[in-house]
């Protein structure tokens, strides 16, 4: 099948993903249960008593008194397509690398969802706590890359694609860590 069939396949399911996400963009509504009636370590309280902000909100700056949602937003976003794309891709890859490197992003980023929706369903962490955790995973990102590489070396078609894919969702979830944890430090 070659390496372009999976490679358009990918570029498509991501746009799409994104173009999904776009339409998003309405209010959540009073339907969520609120994040916690008691004020946060910020001093702020997270808004009006069922109310959450807005997607577009949520994509700018984190909004003070919802990070951890927002970030789980995020996560949502990233890890819902490249879970389907993954899985789709790995279905139709007759060549062991592309069967490696599309099954293994859609394990990796499924448990990013599911991190995702722990995020989405715990209380709103206090803001250092959240900024540790995000410089904690950073550090991890860089061995889940060079964890990727590794594979990557090795001289199986199979284990190179997941060692380049466990490569992609470490560098990008590095990238991820360090945009959202750098302004919770000042």
């Amino acid at each position: 099948m070659g390496m372009a069939r999976p490679l358009r396949l990918a570029v498509f399911l991501l746009l799409a993903g994104l173009a999904c996400g776009q339409g998003l963009g309405e209010p959540l509504g009073a339907d969520w249960t609120a994040i916690s009636e008691e004020p946060q370590a910020t001093g702020t309280a997270p808004g009006p008593l069922g109310e959450r902000p807005p997607l577009e909100g949520l994509l700018g700056p984190l909004p003070e008194g919802y990070q951890g949602f927002s970030l789980s937003v995020r996560l949502l976003l990233w890890s819902v397509p490249w879970t389907f794309a993954g899985a789709l891709g790995g279905l139709v890859a007759a060549d062991p690398f592309w069967w490696g490197f599309w099954l293994t992003n859609a394990l990796w980023a499924s448990v990013d969802g599911a991190i995702a929706l722990v995020g989405l369903l715990s209380p709103e962490p206090d803001r250092a706590w959240l900024r540790d955790i995000l410089y904690l995973n950073a550090a991890l990102d860089l061995l889940y890359i060079a964890g990727g590489l590794w594979l990557a070396s090795k001289g199986e078609a199979r284990l190179q694609g997941a060692g380049w894919a466990v490569v992609l969702q470490g560098g990008w979830l590095l990238l991820f860590d360090l945009y959202h944890a750098v302004p919770l430090g000042e």
